[in-house]
């Protein structure tokens, strides 16, 4: 992303959430405050009856619906698991690695008091999305269970931002990184991994996300993928992390964690996205893994 602004791509994704929430006729994820996160570029388009009717036509929802099934399908999926942990597995802390635009302290921060909320992010995109935060919100005042961590993930280890907040590492702790390993080296993303592992108590759990190589993708998904790192590299963020997901097994296990779940853009399509008659699908090109320190 561009020094002093926030990540274009985090927009783009708020504007799909934004997108799915008000013309799906039933949202596999529902976000009421995207359309407001977003900036004021897509607000226009997403106003306009024309582009909207055109964005979610039966072609469109063929092609492009994939983007849109992976942005609302990661959410979904984490937060139906957070809502498990926290339910049954005393979760108490959970943490946004890369939170971007996600609206979470607005639609769910007050449905759990005791859940302490660190978003993690890069200082530009926090900045503006604490002033839309508190442009939205009606009272003008930020839950008190939400901490914001700023964090250069090229030049800083999230244990060492963590230990400078109330993040207590004697509890586990739910994290989520969605939407962000795409933007970041192999090296990186596992050197995060590691760090996460070498800060987090035991049974403390990660939802992420991650990109297959496109070279390993056939027919419209392989051009589908291809597509999509032109266009992040158009917006100035280029694609640069993918995984072949069983040498990515290997690497996690290896750092203590165990792998519940790896699901296919097939297998969430099954999950989240079959049979609908809006004819969105979930991309072959990323995975969504889940994690647990042992």
């Amino acid at each position: 992303m561009k020094a002093g602004r926030v990540s274009r791509t985090a927009e783009a994704a708020a504007a799909l959430r934004a997108n799915h929430h008000l013309n799906a006729s039933d949202p596999v994820f529902s976000d009421p405050y995207a359309l407001a996160m977003t900036n004021s570029r897509w607000r226009v388009l997403l106003n306009n009856a024309l582009f909207c009717k055109t964005l979610n036509s039966k072609l469109m929802n063929q092609t492009f619906g994939k983007l849109t099934g992976q942005v609302v399908g990661r959410s979904r999926y984490c937060e139906d698991l957070l809502q498990h942990a926290i339910e049954n597995h005393q979760i108490h802390q959970y943490v946004l690695v890369g939170a971007g635009l996600d609206s979470f302290v607005l639609r769910l921060a007050a449905q759990y008091p005791q859940l302490k909320i660190f978003e993690v992010d890069h200082p530009d995109t926090q900045k503006t999305k604490i002033q839309k935060l508190k442009k939205i919100s009606t009272s003008q005042q930020l839950p008190e269970n939400v901490e914001f961590v700023s964090i250069d993930f090229e030049k800083e280890k999230l244990s060492e931002v963590l230990t400078r907040s109330g993040f207590q590492s004697k509890h586990p702790a739910f994290f989520s990184w969605l939407g962000t390993t795409h933007y970041l080296t192999p090296q990186t993303t596992l050197a995060t991994l590691k760090n996460i592992a070498s800060i987090a108590h035991k049974q403390s759990e990660v939802v992420m996300d991650y990109s297959i190589d496109y070279r390993e993708l056939q027919g419209i998904e392989r051009f589908g993928a291809f597509a999509l790192t032109q266009f992040t590299q158009f917006l100035k963020e280029p694609l640069i992390g993918a995984f072949g997901s069983d040498a990515l097994h290997q690497a996690v296990i290896k750092m203590g964690y165990q792998v519940l779940e790896d699901l296919s853009g097939q297998q969430i399509t099954e999950r989240y996205f079959n049979h609908r008659a809006d004819h969105i699908r979930h991309t072959h090109g990323s995975h969504l893994l889940h994690l647990k320190l042992i």
